[in-house]
């Protein structure tokens, strides 16, 4: 009796003791479960966070029922869109198109869209963006009903709107080429040694050679026989002289028949200013060039080649508000 007394005693004893062990497993389960249940909602926060930062604005739905001519469709999300009408047969047209193509990825990632109009049957828009293997987005006229796009204006011509579809500004399809300063993009200097500075380093020019240090470059389309030029070449030849000692640089493109002619001119001038012809085909080659149909033109770019304004020959005198 004594004996079985002993051993009842002593499996109730290991029993007992066996209960700490169960109760803090179920204790570290009950907390596991409550840590994982707050990094569940924490992270369900995070991901309605992150969903509130990708708001799709009014344009942006708007878009999202619409049927486009390939298999690319623009981000709904997107901060500014940038509508261009273009064509496979307009000569303007595919002299910029290359240009935009290659700015696209950069565009796409700073939150700006772009979507061409097309201007012709949409089967031949189609091959037209596949031909330059375009990743945006093209639609036709009839689906973007509702959308306040440019009518009847000679095309390239763009319109850039906000999210919500408010038309900040329109014009000429070279503009698009202007996106950063329209859509505001920060302006980030590495320090490195840009595109133009690269290019330039074994061109030819016909009086001095221009600046590879220069953070921004002004290519100045101008000529001895242009009236326009030579009132607004003045007031220019005044700034360059601040321009250089901040870092910018004027590469003059004379539109002279003759290369003496254009030397002669800039020796009027009473300035070195770099130049070349805007016939060489090495002023083709210079990063962010744009052809114009008159002057004075003036195209302004960074040290990489991204165009930040073109524009009437005037605008040069716009390089401290342009040029920071």
């Amino acid at each position: 009796m004594k004996r079985i007394t002993f051993y009842l005693t002593l499996m109730a004893g290991l029993f007992a003791g066996a209960l700490p062990c169960t109760s803090f497993a179920d204790d570290a389960a009950d907390t596991t479960s409550a840590t994982s249940s707050k990094k569940s909602k924490k992270s369900k926060k995070s991901k309605k966070g992150k969903k509130a930062e990708r708001k799709v604005g009014e344009l942006g739905k708007k878009l999202e029922g619409i049927t486009y001519l390939t298999a690319n469709k623009p981000d709904f999300d997107a901060t500014h869109y940038i509508f261009i009408n273009s064509a496979s047969w307009c000569g303007p047209c595919k002299a910029i198109m290359p240009k935009i193509v290659e700015q696209y990825a950069e565009m796409k990632a700073a939150g700006v869209e772009v979507i061409l109009v097309a201007n012709e049957p949409g089967p031949d828009a189609a091959k037209y963006l596949e031909g330059y293997n375009a990743q945006f987005a093209g639609a036709e006229p009839v689906q973007l009903n509702g959308i306040d796009i440019p009518k009847g204006q000679p095309i390239p011509n763009m319109v850039l709107m906000d999210a919500d579809g408010k038309v900040i500004t329109s014009g000429h399809g070279r503009m698009v080429l202007q996106w950063r300063q329209l859509t505001g993009q920060p302006v980030v200097d590495d320090g490195k040694p840009g595109a133009v500075a690269t290019a330039i380093a074994d061109m030819k020019f016909l009086v001095a050679k221009p600046s590879k240090k220069a953070k921004y470059y002004i290519y100045l389309h101008s000529s001895s026989t242009c009236v326009a030029c030579k009132s607004v070449m003045p007031s220019i030849v005044k700034e360059y002289k601040k321009m250089k000692s901040k870092d910018v640089e004027i590469i003059l493109l004379s539109h002279d028949s003759t290369e003496e002619a254009a030397k002669d001119y800039v020796k009027s001038l009473r300035t070195k200013l770099p130049t070349m012809m805007d016939a060489d085909e090495n002023a083709r080659k210079l990063p962010g060039y744009t052809p114009v149909s008159g002057i004075p033109q003036a195209v302004i770019v960074d040290k990489n080649g991204n165009v930040v304004k073109q524009g009437h020959g005037n605008i040069v005198l716009e390089w401290k508000t342009l040029c920071p």
